[in-house]
């Protein structure tokens, strides 16, 4: 098939979406297919020479007007172009299949109000939300993007995000198709494990007896740094002999809140935040499992890398990747994120050895289901069913988990 990838900036040094772009042109490159990416940059350097390369023009002042003016001028480039099928990711229209990687703003907006409690507060930050000319600027896309007079296909990357475009979005079932994320399950690999991890703990000053939890986020608040911290602090409350959990808290953002969270909960001696690490290999090696109580995720790869790395997970039901996971079996699915007694006893639960690691072997070998080769797979039995539409030719019968 020829076929066109839009996405506005593809460097995986920016985040997991960008990383899914650049594996994906590869995949659909080592397959045979003819791939022209749509951007307005790029690293060179990551993608295969076989993507052609198109660059989109871009105006405007402000980043909402360059954003805008990306997804229009890319709708124009790419009903002129003509492929097989066009596929676009976040914020872009005029695709004949979308994959919501970041999930529904209505959604998104819905789960971050949840980190205030009931009232004012709650109150307060939702209308400042609605009066943010960036929400009116989201809400204009998704406009564009789930008006259903258009022949347009959605990969919802869980059934999480399947219900939330019917709530949102009204989108119809029969136009969804769930197709979970997946990972490059060697992209963590590395030579030694044991020195790897060896070596990252002795900077930290931990022993290889100690029990290390990993917490990786670019946005703290949302991906449920602060309840984790206040179960960690429930842990000790409960009992102050408790086996000690070291955190480690790694990804961008603004770290200086939550220092002064964990100076207030007496933490200083269990949580280490990291912040941004070039490399995040050795601090996956150097853990015992990983845990996620996020408010939003519409599935998580950093989830699935962990489980690929042998780390049992606990998340919440508000991350489309925790539907993969059986309880008390690759880890635990907390109801919501601050459910801070449950998220505290699936912490007391990581702290026996002999069930941690029956996890772990469980987390590996899910982790290491969630192959890329298989989720091309399953999105070129989308594509392809575009295409055929597009063209008028009869569908083909698909195996594809298309969303029932």
């Amino acid at each position: 098939m020829r076929l066109a990838l839009n996405y506005q900036r593809v460097d995986p040094s920016k985040g997991g979406a960008e990383t899914y772009v650049v594996d994906l042109c590869r995949s659909l490159v080592k397959l045979g297919h003819e791939v022209d990416l749509y951007a307005q940059t790029w690293r060179e350097d990551l993608l295969p020479a076989e993507v052609r390369k198109v660059a989109v023009p871009v105006s405007g002042r402000t980043k909402g007007a360059r954003l805008w003016s990306f997804a229009e001028n890319s709708a124009a480039a790419l009903e002129r172009a003509g492929h097989d099928c066009s596929v676009g990711f976040i914020n872009v229209w005029g695709v004949d299949v979308l994959i919501p990687q970041g999930g529904v703003h209505g959604a998104s907006l819905e789960a971050n109000s949840k980190r205030f409690p009931r009232g004012w507060r709650r109150r307060l930050y939702l209308l400042g939300k609605s009066l943010d000319p960036k929400r009116g600027l989201y809400r204009r896309i998704e406009a564009r993007q789930y008006d259903l007079s258009r022949s347009t296909r959605y990969v919802a990357v869980s059934r999480m995000v399947q219900g939330h475009l019917a709530k949102f979005h009204g989108v119809p079932a029969d136009r969804v198709h769930v197709v979970p994320n997946a990972i490059d399950g060697g992209r963590l690999a590395v030579d030694d494990s044991s020195t790897v991890r060896g070596d990252f703990r002795r900077e930290l000053g931990l022993s290889p007896d100690d029990l290390v939890g990993l917490f990786v986020g670019h946005n703290y608040w949302l991906k449920g740094l602060q309840p984790l911290l206040n179960a960690l602090r429930t842990r000790l409350d409960r009992d102050p002999k408790s086996r000690p959990i070291h955190l480690l808290a790694c990804g961008g953002g603004n770290v200086g809140p939550f220092r002064r969270i964990v100076n207030r909960l007496g933490l200083k001696d269990h949580v280490r935040l990291l912040g941004f690490q070039n490399d995040i290999r050795p601090p996956f090696h150097a853990s015992d499992f990983f845990v996620s109580p996020t408010y939003y995720d519409p599935c998580s790869l950093v989830v699935f890398e962990a489980l690929a790395c042998g780390l049992p997970v606990i998340t919440s039901r508000c991350n489309g990747a925790g539907e993969l996971i059986s309880q008390g079996a690759e880890g635990f699915v907390i109801v919501r994120p601050d459910a801070v007694d449950e998220l505290a006893d699936a912490l007391d639960r990581m702290t026996d050895d002999q069930e941690r690691l029956e996890m772990s072997e469980k987390a590996r070998a899910l982790g290491h289901e969630q192959s890329f080769d298989r989720h091309v797979a399953r999105l070129l039995e989308v594509f392809q069913a575009a295409a055929d539409a597009k063209s008028g030719r009869p569908a083909r019968r698909s195996n594809s988990c298309a969303a029932a």
